[in-house]
């Protein structure tokens, strides 16, 4: 037994499969870009995003440094206004940076 299809089932189809195909490399690529992200770039953006703002970054070594992001370059963030260190800024590297805490938008 042959069946005949609809000449608009095909399309329709067809379209799924394009859409269905478009979103699938679409989250590849996005994986892909996340994959090649190092811990060092993420703080890097972090802090990035941070800068005029306090935060307080925590240390590969355990350390606190608390202080308003005064600006990032590719290897070091330079800290302003330190917290019980009015007096010093700070420049730390990127790579020993562990986490950066900034305090919640509204809080």
């Amino acid at each position: 037994m042959r069946r005949v299809f609809n000449s608009r089932v095909i399309v329709a189809a067809v379209i799924v499969v394009v859409a269905l195909g478009g979103v699938m490399l679409s989250r590849v690529g996005a994986q892909s870009a996340q994959a090649n992200l190092s811990a060092a770039d993420v703080m890097r953006l972090a802090l990035s995003e941070q800068v005029g703002k306090r935060v307080r970054v925590k240390l590969a070594s355990g350390q606190d440094l608390e202080g308003q992001v005064a600006g990032v370059g590719t290897h070091a963030a330079a800290l302003t206004q330190l917290t019980g260190l009015e007096f010093y800024n700070a420049t730390v590297a990127i790579d020993q940076i562990a986490a950066v805490i900034v305090r919640a938008p509204g809080k």
